[in-house]
């Protein structure tokens, strides 16, 4: 069996991306990122939950502030913006495709 994609996780991160998220963290795998204060920024969690249900997203975002800023940048259409650019480079399509790949594999 290959090794993870992302650190392994303890507890007390389970502890914290639950507050983080104001519910229970479910089904918890690893921890693909945090910020510099060494909380959760990124959670990954199982493809099918332990109750059967299927949950699509395998790296979730969990730090408020990160949330709170990629919200913004929604709000304010950049992902329109980042889409027409991915249209527009080939360079940078590239780059897209091969980390779509990547989080494949990873899933």
């Amino acid at each position: 069996m290959s090794r993870p994609p992302f650190a392994p996780f303890s507890e007390g991160d389970v502890a914290l991306v639950s507050a983080q998220l104001g519910r229970p963290a479910r089904d918890v795998v690893g921890i693909p990122a945090r910020c510099v204060c060494g909380a959760p920024t990124v959670v990954a969690t199982r493809p099918r939950l332990s109750n059967g249900t299927p949950f699509p997203t395998l790296y979730y975002l969990s730090h408020p502030a990160a949330t709170a800023a990629v919200s913004r940048l929604e709000a304010d259409g950049r992902m329109a913006e980042f889409t027409a650019m991915l249209a527009e480079d080939a360079e940078l399509a590239a780059q897209y495709r091969a980390a779509h790949e990547a989080y494949l594999a990873d899933r």
